[in-house]
Parts: structure tokens; sequence; C-alpha cells
């Protein structure tokens, strides 16, 4: 991970640019915090990936739009997962579509977004635990009485 002033790139980088940056002319994140109203703890998170949780849409779009970059691309800097995808648009007859079933399939689009979070989700943590054991260093084994 390339830092610059703790902070890392492309964030460091889009923090500059925007014009974020504390009396010393390094990138701050506590400015970023001030003009966006998110509290600078949460954006350390996200910007450091390690929120949890991950950040709303709408939190990445409030900060993308303080940086001046579109919601997409800042969202491909944490990986978010609709960052990746084409914006969903109904097939024009959906337009013949009662409320009551308007109401059904954005139930069912919800379903799948949760099911699809969830399996992301799986997958990362996954990923982690795999690097993770292959940084680490194998035991000592046992030796037979035979050795």
């Amino acid at each position: 991970m390339n830092l610059k002033h703790g902070i890392p790139e492309p964030w460091a980088t889009a923090l500059t640019e925007a014009g974020f940056v504390s009396p010393w002319d390094t990138p701050s994140m506590n400015r970023l915090s001030e003009a966006t109203g998110i509290h600078v703890s949460t954006i350390s998170r996200i910007v450091k990936g390690q929120n949890v949780k991950g950040p709303t849409k709408d939190v990445v779009t409030q900060l993308a739009e303080a940086l001046g970059k579109p919601a997409r691309e800042v969202g491909g800097w944490i990986d978010a997962a609709w960052a990746q995808l084409e914006p969903y648009t109904p097939p024009a007859v959906a337009d013949l579509m009662t409320n009551e079933q308007r109401a059904a399939v954005d139930s069912i689009i919800r379903a799948f977004a949760t099911a699809n979070r969830a399996a992301a989700d799986t997958a990362k943590k996954a990923d982690e635990l795999g690097a993770a054991m292959v940084r680490k260093k194998p035991g000592m084994r046992a030796r037979s009485k035979t050795d």
C-alpha cells in the first residue's frame, strides 16, 4: 500500500487535488470531514480499508462529490460491489406494471442484492483467511519415534 503522509493512494492525491490539505500542505481527512459532515474516524476507517461493514453508497457519494470524483471511481477504491456494475435500468415495459407489482419486483431486487452482498462478504473473508494462513509460518511438526 502506497502511503503519502499516512494516507493511502489514491486518497492522498484526491484530497490534495480537491484542496483538502492541512496548514502544512499535506492531505487532510480532517478537512474532508469538515466539508462533508462525516466524522473523521469514519473517513479514516473507509480510507484505510478498516470499515468492516463498508460504507453506504450515500456516504461514498458524499465523499466523491466533495473530492470532485465520480462515486463509481471512489467506490472502486474501496472495492464496493455496486461500483463494479452498471446501473440497473428496468425494461421499458415495466411502465405497464401496477404499483403492487413494482413493489414486488423491488423486494426481489433487494433480496438478490442482500444475497450477493452476503456472498461477497463471505468470499472476502475466505480470501483474507487464506492470505493469513499463507503468511503464517508453519509450526513445528511432531516427529515420529522412527525419525
